[in-house]
C-alpha cells in the first residue's frame, strides 16, 4: 500500500497499515521560553508540588487524524510539566521556586502550585495542505491548583490551549518530534498564563491585606 512520504515511511495511508511507535523526550529548547518581567514579584519562595507519580506520567496514544492513525507517540508529560512549571513560576517569586512532593499544612513557602496536564491530543494535519505537507497540531488542558502559604486552597483552574499549530513540513524522519516541539511550546504558554494568574492573585491578596491597590503589570 502506498505510504505518505511527507510523514515518513512509517506512516501509512490507512489507519491499520503500520504500527510504528515514536518516542520523544524532554527538551527545554522546544519551550521557546521568554522570561516574564513583572512589575513586582511575590515575596518569598513558591512551591511546585508534584508527587513522583505525577512527574512520571507518560502520554502514549494515537493521533486523532487519519494521517498517521496507525502510529503511536510516547511523551514524558510529567517531566515536561515539571520543567515548564519550575521555569515559568520561577519568574513569579523573589526567591524562585522549590520542587516538592508534598507541602505541609504550615510551610515556609509563600504559596503552593500544583500543575498537571489533564488532557492532550494531537494530529498530523495533511488535509489543510492538500496532501503535500503536514502541519502538526496539538490540543491540551492544564489544571493548576493554588494554595496559600498556610495551606488553604485558593482556587483550581483549567487553562485550555485550543488547537495549536506547529510548523508545517514536507518531510520528517521524526514526525513524533514535530508533535513534541509543538506540545512543549503549547505547555509553556499555558504555564505562563497560569503563572500570570497566580501572580495577580497573590499580589491582589497582599494589596487587600495592606489596604492598597496593586499596580497593573
Amino acid at each position: 500500500m502506498r505510504q505518505y512520504a511527507t510523514i515518513s515511511a512509517c506512516v501509512a495511508l490507512t489507519l491499520a497499515a503500520t504500527g510504528c511507535a515514536f518516542e520523544s523526550g524532554l527538551n527545554p529548547a522546544h519551550f521557546q521560553y521568554t522570561q516574564r518581567v513583572y512589575d513586582a514579584k511575590v515575596a518569598g519562595k513558591g512551591a511546585i508540588e508534584m508527587p513522583k507519580s505525577v512527574q512520571a506520567e507518560t502520554f502514549k496514544g494515537n493521533p486523532t487524524s487519519f494521517t498517521g492513525g496507525g502510529t503511536t507517540l510516547a511523551m514524558p508529560m510529567g517531566l515536561i510539566t515539571r520543567e515548564a512549571a519550575t521555569t515559568a513560576f520561577g519568574d513569579v517569586f523573589t526567591e524562585g521556586v522549590a520542587l516538592v512532593e508534598a507541602t505541609p499544612p504550615q510551610s515556609a513557602y509563600a504559596a503552593t502550585v500544583k500543575p498537571r496536564v489533564t488532557a492532550f491530543s494531537y494530529q498530523y494535519n495533511q488535509l489543510r495542505n492538500l496532501g503535500f505537507a503536514v502541519t502538526p497540531m496539538v490540543e491540551m488542558s492544564l489544571t493548576v491548583s493554588l494554595s496559600a502559604g498556610d495551606g488553604k486552597p485558593v482556587w483550581e483552574r483549567v487553562f485550555q490551549s485550543g488547537n495549536v499549530e506547529g510548523e508545517t513540513y514536507f518531510l520528517s524522519g521524526s514526525p513524533g518530534e514535530e508533535i513534541s516541539k509543538t506540545a512543549h511550546r503549547t505547555l509553556m504558554k499555558l504555564m505562563q498564563e497560569a503563572a500570570d494568574a497566580v501572580h495577580r492573585e497573590l499580589r491582589g491578596a497582599k494589596a487587600a491585606a495592606s489596604g492598597t491597590s496593586p499596580r497593573a503589570d
